[in-house]
């Protein structure tokens, strides 16, 4: 849904007359923009930190693109062996299921967190969808999650 703009950010709410008259459709996290999701799940300095710190692991330089179905047309594009690509797409999903909870716990619990511990939430996603995934796996989450620190 965030690759298709039907997140329910301030502004398609507010686009859905949704969000009362007069409240802000900024940011929660920057209040510098409006809250859109190319801005939230890809622009917001917060989250764009993160994108860093997932492809780090990898050893993957990057540009961030202007759009988050450009950063996913690049993302499921990239030719790897299985299960390296099983991680790696992995790794996508998990990133944006993150920010999504930690900009959710910021409006409605007023929750902070910082990029790292982000990252770590995202490893430790990977790592539990992957053991499901993948029930032959003999690392326990703990393990494959050290493995992704040796690697980044």
């Amino acid at each position: 849904m965030a690759i298709q703009e039907r997140v329910s950010t301030r502004s398609v709410l507010s686009n859905k007359n949704i969000v009362p008259e007069g409240q802000s459709v900024s940011c929660p996290l920057c209040s510098l923009h409006l809250e859109m999701p190319d801005h939230l799940f890809l622009h917001c300095q917060f989250f764009g930190k993160t994108w860093s710190l997932i492809l780090d692991w990898w050893h993957v330089k990057w540009v961030c693109p202007k759009t988050l179905s450009n950063l996913a047309w690049w993302w499921f594009d990239t030719r790897l062996r299985i299960l390296e690509k099983n991680v790696w797409e992995a790794s996508f999903y998990a990133t944006l299921w993150s920010l999504w909870l930690v900009r959710n716990d910021y409006v409605f619990n007023n929750a902070s967190t910082s990029f790292e511990v982000v990252g770590e939430l995202v490893k430790i996603r990977v790592a539990m969808w992957m053991k499901t995934k993948f029930a032959f796996m003999i690392y326990s989450v703990e393990e494959f999650k050290v493995y992704l620190n040796r690697h980044s």
